[in-house]
């Protein structure tokens, strides 16, 4: 009985062995890759956020109400609808400044949507005529921005594809079914300037007494020679996969 005993555990050792030498040879029967995709779009409408503040000339106090019909009036002329302006905060209304123990001063901001760029730099010409306290491209947006991106997100998958397929055609095997599909990014870029700058930025005139000359923001995307000709930034769409084959031998 001990003999038998003794047998099966020497055979359950060598079993044990044998799996573990074989779990130690590679049989990997799948590929990873990575597949990228980026779109760059022309933004359909652009997002202006202005700053009115009430202020003095003189004596002359200029109220927020003065300056509001004023912008109005103003982007009336442009032929720009008024009800593509908006409160920039549709909870906010008046923001009151302590300047001294007596006066507040108020300041009041909008949101307003134009197509293209030359109606932005009209309206910056108008803002400077009207002494604004402050605007600026606080968004860039495509009414078909979904549609893109999902295109996008498409090219990625397929862009993972092409790229297993050449890589295993050179083994002289080809891919078979994606285990895995993993979204490792979907990211619109669609803030101009990016981080704490602004390549279209309104400088009331009495800093400046000059809309900002435009200039070459490199990376930003936004090149302008300080003409009329203005290449504006564009939306950026990116998106990109993980996806792991199996692998099949011709």
């Amino acid at each position: 009985m001990k003999k038998v005993i003794l047998i099966f555990l020497v055979f359950v050792a060598v079993n044990i062995s044998a799996q573990m030498h074989n779990s130690s040879i590679d049989t990997r029967n799948y590929i990873e890759v990575t597949g990228s995709s980026e779109t760059e779009i022309v933004p359909d409408e652009i997002y202006i956020t202005i700053i009115l503040k009430e202020r003095f000339e003189g004596k002359d106090k200029i109220t927020i109400e003065k300056q509001e019909a004023l912008l109005k009036q103003a982007l009336t002329d442009l032929g720009i609808p008024l009800a593509d302006l908006s409160l920039s905060d549709a909870n906010a209304d008046y923001r009151k400044v302590k300047m001294s123990k007596k006066d507040l001063i108020a300041t009041k901001s909008y949101l307003l949507k134009v197509l293209n760029v030359a109606s932005l730099d009209k309206i910056y010409k108008k803002l400077d005529e009207q002494n604004a306290e402050d605007a600026f491209v606080s968004k860039l947006n495509h009414t078909k921005l979904q549609e893109f991106a999902k295109e996008n997100r498409m090219k990625a998958i397929k862009a993972a594809k092409d790229k297993v397929d050449y890589l295993l055609s050179a083994v002289g095997q080809q891919a078979g079914k994606p285990l895995v599909i993993d979204e490792v990014e979907n990211t619109i870029y669609n803030k101009p300037g990016g981080g704490n700058t602004n390549p279209y930025y309104y400088r009331n005139n009495r800093m400046s007494n000059a809309i900002q000359t435009v200039t070459s923001y490199g990376d930003d995307g936004f090149v302008g020679d300080g003409n009329n000709d203005i290449s504006f930034t564009k939306i950026k769409i990116k998106a990109s996969y993980f996806v792991k084959y199996e692998i099949l031998s011709k």
